[in-house]
């Protein structure tokens, strides 16, 4: 059991920090000098809390930290009760909130508005507390602009009085002062936390958000320095870069504590603060759906020779999962492929069932079943609920590509930028993109060129993780192409057969089937318009505050 010192504190809890309110709700309780603030371990605490408190790390609470990949083209629920509507293409101002968001940030203003009051802490005390303290604002508002666009700001705990005037502010200026706190943050943090702190916020988790965030907005040149000042810490590298094929234990608990691709983590204990994706997401035995990989997914991985598969000599379709980019592998599971001691079956047969296509209600939609945290030292039916395994929110391959991308965009086709995104697909054993050679499947020889091979490369090494693909596809451009294609799944031909399993009716399943009269899975149709890329001011909140306007496109 690892021991954590970022805890939900009992204490707080009285005093009101713990729990995440409404902007336009009542306050928390303000916390008084002569009430509370007396010493570091008063700041400390205080600031623990920040580390617990809603939304979920990938900066949207509706579904978990995985879950949101179905929001993108990469995949869809095989739990099909558990789809939100935004997977389906209903933005629906009802369906919206940032109440904690902005319990979150609130929570932060009291810290910055007393922290200095604390006359038994050092400077350098101060400055960390308050250096968390401004990361969190921060993000809580990179994740508000991300969403909503203009959103209300403040750098004060509001009272209620106060709070009936607030009205949005431009994006922009609040962009400016999420940079700042950023920036504040990554001046006063440490490069390392010891021991049972390494989870705290560092310098490079500073420096490696504010990229994200900066990179969401396509700010090139903040998003290029911000991720090249995280290289040159000299503190991360990326895990198996020597490819031992190791590549897949990077998504389980062997590699919670001391590795060095991991930028930010989310802790987890087990039965205190229980993450339970295997339980949830992954049960072969009895064949719950989980995350179901669509066949756009499958299709982005390269052949092993770096060639897209369109253009590949060496792909066959009827067997789609030989010569492939071995990422691949690690994210799907697929048939024939035993896990957790079953043999998974994925053909619309009743002796498939309860893995295969249809046979129950909870069954993969696609064929597919996603692999990348199945960590086989977890018992899926007990452990699988109250797993303790980190979930990695920022990992050090997103340095690399966030500065591969900007500097492609800065500088078109630099060394550099193919260095950067090279090293990504170099620990996976996938050969380097190069603009020399045009005659190998990897030369890229124009900006547009290296700029989709990177966009790909975000695709399959963050392949399933949160809301990558889901926000990738807004800042491209993309959405509405994507969104609005037709999901499919793997396709299949039933044939007659002697040898056919008594209870499929003399039929066995060809899957992977090229034969114009196979069958195509078509999970559903996207739906996806141009204003989507925002999403609608929560509706409750209009309702609470008249100043508050609507997004354009929504009813109001």
């Amino acid at each position: 059991m690892k021991t954590k010192k970022i805890y939900i504190v009992g204490a707080l809890l009285v005093l009101g920090l713990a729990s995440c309110t409404d902007l336009d709700r009542s306050p928390i309780e303000q916390l008084s000098d002569a009430s509370y603030w007396k010493s570091n371990d008063d700041a400390v605490k205080a600031v623990n809390d920040l580390y617990n408190c809603a939304p979920e790390w990938d900066g949207e609470a509706i579904i978990g930290l995985t879950d949101a990949a179905i929001n993108s083209d990469d995949a869809v629920h095989g739990i099909k009760w558990s789809e939100g509507n935004i997977s389906k293409g209903i933005y629906d101002p009802q369906d919206f909130d940032w109440a904690g968001n902005y319990g979150t940030i609130r929570q932060t203003n009291i810290i910055l508005k007393y922290v200095p009051t604390v006359a038994s802490m050092s400077d350098t005390e101060k400055a960390q507390a308050m250096a968390q303290a401004r990361f969190f604002r921060a993000y809580q508002y990179f994740q508000l602009i991300r969403q909503f666009g203009d959103v209300p700001y403040t750098e004060s705990p509001l009272t209620l009085e106060e709070q009936k005037d607030v009205k949005r502010a431009p994006k922009a200026e609040v962009y400016k002062h999420i940079l700042e706190d950023f920036d504040y943050a990554a001046t006063n943090l440490p490069k390392t936390w010891d021991g049972a702190d390494d989870a705290r916020i560092t310098k490079g988790g500073a420096l490696a958000m504010k990229a994200r965030a900066a990179l969401s907005q396509n700010d090139w040149k903040i998003a290029r320095d911000a991720a090249k000042a995280v290289m040159d810490l000299g503190v991360y590298e990326l895990y198996d870069q020597g490819n031992t094929g190791k590549y897949k234990e990077l998504f389980w608990t062997a590699t919670d504590n001391g590795c060095k691709e991991t930028v930010i983590k989310k802790q987890f204990i087990a039965y205190k603060n229980d993450w339970y994706l295997i339980g949830w997401e992954a049960f072969p035995t009895i064949g719950w759906g989980g995350l179901n990989p669509t066949q756009s997914l499958v299709d982005a991985f390269e052949d092993k020779d770096g060639a897209p598969i369109a253009k590949s000599s060496t792909y066959d379709p009827t067997k789609p999962f030989e010569n492939r980019d071995p990422r691949l592998e690690t994210v799907v599971l697929h048939d024939g492929e035993s896990m957790y001691g079953a043999t998974v079956k994925v053909a619309p047969l009743k002796s498939c069932a309860p893995t295969g296509i249809g046979t129950h209600g909870d069954a993969t939609a696609t064929g597919y079943n996603q692999q990348k945290w199945l960590d086989p030292t977890v018992d899926p039916k007990t452990d699988g609920w109250h797993m303790d395994m980190d979930y990695k929110i920022l990992r050090y391959a997103e340095v690399l590509l966030t500065y591969a991308e900007a500097q492609n965009e800065l500088q078109p086709l630099d060394q550099s930028a193919f260095d950067a995104v090279n090293k990504v697909r170099a620990r996976v054993g996938m050969p380097a993109l190069q603009k020399t050679d045009s005659s190998k499947p990897t030369y890229c020889g124009t900006q547009d060129e290296l700029r989709k091979r990177i966009w790909n490369e975000w695709r399959v090494e963050f392949a399933l993780e949160g809301g990558h693909r889901q926000w990738d596809i807004r800042r491209w451009g993309i959405a509405k192409q994507v969104l609005n294609a037709p999901f499919y799944g793997l396709t299949y031909k039933l044939v007659d057969s002697k040898d056919a399993d008594a209870k499929d009716g003399g039929k066995i399943c060809i899957l992977y089937s090229q034969d114009k009269d196979a069958k195509r899975v078509e999970v559903r149709k996207g739906h996806y318009e141009d204003h989507n890329i925002l999403y609608p001011i929560p509706q409750k909140e209009i309702d609470l505050n008249p100043n508050l306007t609507q997004n354009a496109g929504y009813s109001k």
